[in-house]
């Protein structure tokens, strides 16, 4: 080995303790924010973003620290992390959630509110989870952005119809300008209910009762419908997905099933 060699190796042997040393205190730092963060301690989370503390930082199931101050409800922790460029789209790999999941979850309004303030394109999403879960504030909350979109308001109020205890919600989408979707006659509704199939596809069966239709969308669990126009319906609690009815001189002959931008035929079998 040459005396340059020699000199070589034995730099990259001293630089590397170095390197180690400078990553374990990274940790530590991102570690004591995290901490800081769980116990709501404002004043020490911008003491240790100041110190070089990401913001972004992964812990457990790839959650930033976003979700353990959405969790608990640390409003002043999540608007210093917000003001410092936190990631708000990040999904956890558990459970392919984002912070604003959580706080929705656990009734953290004044949270849901500044992430909205962040992120103005996940109004829909919060109106859903409002409606869906019979809480008005969130309702309320998306309704006051002015984001909410015509065809969730819609789908919204087609919501209210399935319980009493949507009354509240229905009212406040009314005066929010929602529309309500097409009435659909109940001979027609019934006309479409039957088992659809295709190969190498699971069966979709539709079911109409009780002035509701339901249907087992492929693997999905059964859901009650709304009406997009007199032979198109989309299920109530799932985004993106639709089926709409081929009729065939009177008669309803099969059906599109589209999830996302995957469509498939479906022959009707009974």
């Amino acid at each position: 080995m040459t005396s340059r060699s020699l000199v070589l190796v034995l730099s990259t042997l001293l630089f590397l303790p170095a390197i180690a040393f400078s990553q374990n205190s990274k940790q530590e730092l991102n570690d004591q924010f995290w901490e800081a963060v769980r116990k709501g301690d404002s004043a020490n989370v911008t003491a240790l973003l100041d110190k070089g503390a990401d913001v972004n930082a992964k812990f457990r199931y790839g959650m930033t620290a976003l979700f353990k101050a959405a969790e608990r409800g640390h409003v002043e922790v999540v608007k210093i992390l917000l003001a410092r460029g936190v990631d708000v789209t990040v999904k956890d790999t558990f459970y392919g959630q984002t912070a604003m999941s959580w706080a929705i979850q656990n009734d953290h309004a004044e949270v849901v509110n500044a992430i909205l303030d962040k992120q103005p394109s996940s109004a829909n999403e919060v109106f859903m989870a409002g409606v869906s879960n019979a809480k008005p504030p969130f309702v309320q909350i998306a309704l006051d952005k002015g984001t909410v979109s015509k065809e969730a308001m819609t789908r919204g109020l087609a919501i209210t119809t399935l319980d009493k205890d949507y009354a509240p919600i229905a009212e406040m989408l009314k005066k929010a300008g929602a529309i309500p979707p097409p009435e659909v006659k109940a001979e027609t509704l019934q006309s479409y209910a039957g088992t659809y199939k295709a190969p190498n596809n699971p069966d979709i069966t539709i079911r109409f009762g009780d002035g509701v239709m339901v249907g087992n969308l492929g693997a999905q669990r059964p859901q009650p419908l709304y009406a997009i126009d007199q032979v198109t319906f989309s299920p109530m609690f799932v985004d993106g997905v639709s089926v709409k009815f081929k009729v065939d001189g009177g008669k309803v002959s099969g059906l599109l099933f589209t999830d996302g931008k995957n469509s498939t035929e479906y022959a009707r079998a009974n």
